[in-house]
């Protein structure tokens, strides 16, 4: 027999309900709208440094890519299923037949490789509520962008567990960071960090 949901459990699921309702209404021109951390976060479009990034990584990807059939997505939302997070990265990699979500997602638990740059207004998304989130959606590999970061690194994080990843590979200008396969190629930090 089911235990009835206390007090403080039925508000949480009724606020986190609530936050999903309003989060699938919002459409904000410019701006990318997150349900991370039971917060709606809103953040402004790429900066061109962003966007060169991820079209560096793109290039560095594509024949991989193609070798596999996969797809790039871009502006697409990665569903958590376990914490029903709406995240949307700089780029996600995953197969033809990756199970959906409705129109505009993707369940985590299809997803390749999910990318992130750091921005000003990311940072702390970027660098510890996202890895928290990805690793909670079994995504096996995060590949952090951190062009801000003194000095400038890219990280690949691998073998989700629990609230994080156990394995951080981190690589800074004149370094490489290796994808594990199925990608099974190395990345020049540096292209990436501009």
């Amino acid at each position: 027999m089911a235990m009835p949901e206390t007090g403080w459990a039925a508000s949480a699921e009724s606020e986190l309900a609530d936050l999903e309702q309003i989060w699938g209404t919002l459409d904000i021109p410019g701006h990318r709208v997150e349900l991370i951390d039971g917060q709606l976060v809103v953040s402004p479009s790429a900066s061109l440094s962003h966007s060169s990034a991820i079209d560096t990584l793109i290039e560095a990807l594509i024949d991989v890519k193609r070798e596999h059939g996969w797809r790039f997505h871009t502006n697409l939302t990665v569903h958590i299923a376990t914490t029903r997070e709406r995240l949307i990265p700089d780029l996600m990699i995953a197969p033809k037949d990756a199970p959906g979500y409705g129109d505009n997602e993707l369940l985590a638990s299809g997803v390749l490789l999910v990318a992130e740059v750091v921005s000003p207004s990311s940072r702390r998304q970027d660098r510890v509520a996202k890895p928290r989130a990805y690793a909670q959606g079994q995504i096996p590999l995060y590949l952090l962008i951190d062009q801000i970061a003194e000095p400038a690194t890219v990280t690949l994080f691998s073998n989700p567990a629990g609230d994080g990843y156990q394995v951080c590979q981190q690589a800074q200008a004149g370094e490489h960071v290796r994808l594990p396969v199925p990608f099974d190629i190395s990345l020049d930090a540096e292209t990436l960090i501009g």
